[in-house]
């Protein structure tokens, strides 16, 4: 079947839907005529039903999220999200939104230039649990990395410190400039000499060839937004 023409019939599904809500079970595949929420069609599946599976299943692989942690957020079987990236079953709209809300991607981009959609949104938005970790053990301190830093001047971190947690004993140097900003808990910056106690809301910016270092001074874990030019990560 053509794309545009399965577009189109998507499109018309998805009007009907928000018109009447007796039909929002309705399902994708051009024979279906069941509410049910999965419909299941020949083992022989159309182009359709196979790109529609192969666009969810990329998505929850860019997701970094299991077929069971998906179903069971979407409120589907293992067995039937299967069927249904493998193309030998048609989602309904209400259970194909239910899906995209897990992935916490739009509807739209599983169709057309489903590809292009979900490596745009990947140089653009990393998910909570997509983040890149480096955990730093016995300093108390891991550093959660908020951005995709291949190629890009710029690098952002949430850091959280273990009480007495923080960057070791020794000052260190490099290229570049840094600035965050204290979400949570107290900070004790050193910078060339000085010293500088942050608390919560406090923000502060110096340049990283400047020794430096910094550690939590409170009973608490302290949470830092912290901002790096160029990536050192």
């Amino acid at each position: 079947m053509p794309k545009h023409i399965f577009r189109t019939r998507f499109a018309i599904g998805w009007m009907i839907f928000h018109l009447d809500e007796h039909w929002s079970d309705m399902s994708i595949s051009d024979n279906a005529h069941s509410t049910s929420d999965l419909d299941i069609t020949s083992d022989d599946a159309g182009d359709d039903d196979r790109a529609l599976g192969q666009a969810i299943r990329r998505a929850r692989q860019s997701a970094r999220m299991s077929l069971q942690q998906v179903a069971e957020s979407a409120g589907t079987s293992v067995g039937l999200l299967s069927q249904i990236e493998r193309g030998i079953s048609s989602p309904s709209i209400r259970v194909l939104r239910e899906i995209c809300n897990v992935l916490k991607i739009p509807v739209h981009a599983l169709f057309g230039d489903s590809d292009a959609a979900i490596e745009q949104e990947a140089r653009r938005v990393v998910r909570v649990n997509q983040r890149r970790k480096a955990d730093f053990g016995a300093k108390g301190m891991i550093k959660e990395f908020l951005n995709a830093h291949e190629g890009r001047a710029l690098q952002v971190m949430e850091i959280i410190l273990e009480p007495n947690g923080g960057s070791g004993d020794d000052s260190y140097s490099h290229e570049g400039e840094e600035c965050g900003v204290v979400l949570e808990g107290r900070l004790e910056l050193h910078v060339d000499g000085a010293v500088y106690r942050l608390a919560e809301g406090d923000s502060f910016y110096f340049e990283s060839t400047l020794n430096h270092k910094f550690n939590n001074i409170s009973p608490g874990k302290t949470r830092i937004i912290w901002i790096t030019t160029p990536p050192v990560w």
